[in-house]
């Protein structure tokens, strides 16, 4: 029987992308981390369009040459759909110091990619080992904390001891739900059906790997995914009530909508299905605290918004990195201000993502996106966020209040 360390440095629940290189990061700075996971890998999940924030994190925690490694499909940009017009933001129109470009990632696949990379960094990484509870004695000098875990695979219960512990559990929130820091989104409760299709009609040009975002004329928006291994992820995003105006199973529902959108059903229209239509509903969350006394949550186990802007791994990533960072310096004695250095930089983050996703849904958005006569530094700075740089503080969405850019923006072209 395998046996478990009594005490480690960090315990990481959840080997998603937040788990993985924050794992990773502590490894490598010579902390003794333990990740468990509830699944076993590879396993299926959705949020496969990285941004290029995303390789900028990996290349830092040295994972980046994994993935590359890995043949993903080159995503040089994002092009969106409306009414027959079209808008292609190409990263290479990004700020200075962003990436021009990420990749399209069967997550099944990449999260393997990253969970073995943290492992060969020196993580020591369980599958099948879920998270009972979780106590933080917090009264003296330096917190302590003792996990309470239950390994499937030889039906025991184990307890570590450590000094700190990151939640990256994504929706299965742990520490939100142990420690009542579960609060309503104020982002409207939408549902997707989604597949993936072999044979669709990809463009010829550089925009071949670029995400397609179009836009329904019911008020649905459709994702279209390109991966190098033949398939491709198709997405319809809506109100419960755009489905259900429609009669049928969810596989017929989710076709009727695709091919009441003129682009997507140009690119479809000789695709075959292979895998069955799944249906996802209730992603948005939002969480009181992301870290308290020997605590962190990242990833989609704090706050997730929406996928229209593909926005959840870098957030995984970007808070995954952060937390590290911070714990590593906390291990070091070094006293550290997580409201401000951790909580407030995430929000300050967040809040660029959260203006975006209001104002698509508004429509205000999609006004600005399709405006032909956009000024280059409009573009450029709309390109980074979309490319999900939200601490280039060379943009105004950043460096200002978002929604005062964005009203700028959108009184300048409709005077």
């Amino acid at each position: 029987m395998i046996s478990y360390p009594e005490r480690v440095d960090v315990v990481v629940i959840g080997a998603g992308p937040a788990g993985s290189i924050a794992a990773a990061k502590l490894a490598r700075a010579g902390r003794s981390v333990l990740v468990v996971e509830r699944l076993s890998f590879p396993r299926h999940v959705i949020g496969e369009s990285l941004l290029p924030r995303c390789l900028d994190l990996l290349r830092d925690a040295d994972m980046l040459s994994a993935v590359e490694a890995r043949n993903y499909e080159p995503k040089h940009g994002a092009t969106f759909y409306r009414n027959g017009k079209t808008q292609r933001f190409a990263f290479k129109d990004n700020l200075p110091g962003d990436f021009p470009f990420a990749f399209q990632v069967p997550r099944d696949d990449f999260d393997q990619t990253l969970a073995t990379a943290a492992h060969g960094h020196g993580a020591d990484v369980r599958f099948g080992v879920s998270v009972r509870d979780v106590t933080i004695d917090d009264k003296g000098r330096a917190p302590r904390a003792k996990v309470t875990l239950y390994d499937e695979n030889f039906q025991r219960e184990v307890v570590v001891e450590c000094a700190f512990v990151v939640d990256a559990s994504g929706p299965g929130r742990v520490l939100a739900k142990l420690f009542h820091l579960e609060e309503p989104s104020d982002i409207l409760a939408r549902s997707a059906r989604y597949t993936h299709v072999v044979g669709d009609a990809r463009p010829k040009d550089e925009a071949v790997g670029d995400i397609w975002v179009t836009l329904h004329e019911n008020g649905a928006w459709l994702w279209i995914i390109p991966f190098s291994n033949g398939r491709t992820s198709v997405g319809v995003v809506a109100e419960e009530s755009v489905f259900d105006a429609h009669d049928g199973t969810e596989a017929e529902k989710f076709w009727a909508i695709v091919r009441g959108e003129p682009a997507a059903a140009a690119r479809l229209g000789n695709a075959r299905q292979a895998m069955p239509t799944q249906v996802l509903r209730g992603w948005t969350t939002r969480t009181k605290r992301l870290s308290g006394r020997g605590y962190a949550i990242v990833g989609n186990a704090g706050d997730f918004l929406d996928p229209v802007f593909s926005s959840g791994v870098m957030f995984a990533l970007e808070s995954g990195t952060l937390a590290a960072n911070l714990v590593n310096r906390q291990l070091s004695g070094e006293t550290v201000d997580w409201d401000t250095d951790y909580e407030g930089i995430l929000k300050q983050a967040v809040h660029v993502f959260r203006t975006f996703v209001k104002a698509w849904y508004t429509g205000e958005l999609p006004d600005l996106f399709f405006f032909d006569k956009k000024p280059m530094s409009a573009i450029r700075h709309i390109t980074s966020v979309l490319g999900g740089n939200v601490r280039n503080t060379l943009n105004p969405f950043v460096s200002n209040d978002a929604r005062k850019e964005l009203d700028r923006m959108l009184n300048a072209i409709r005077k």
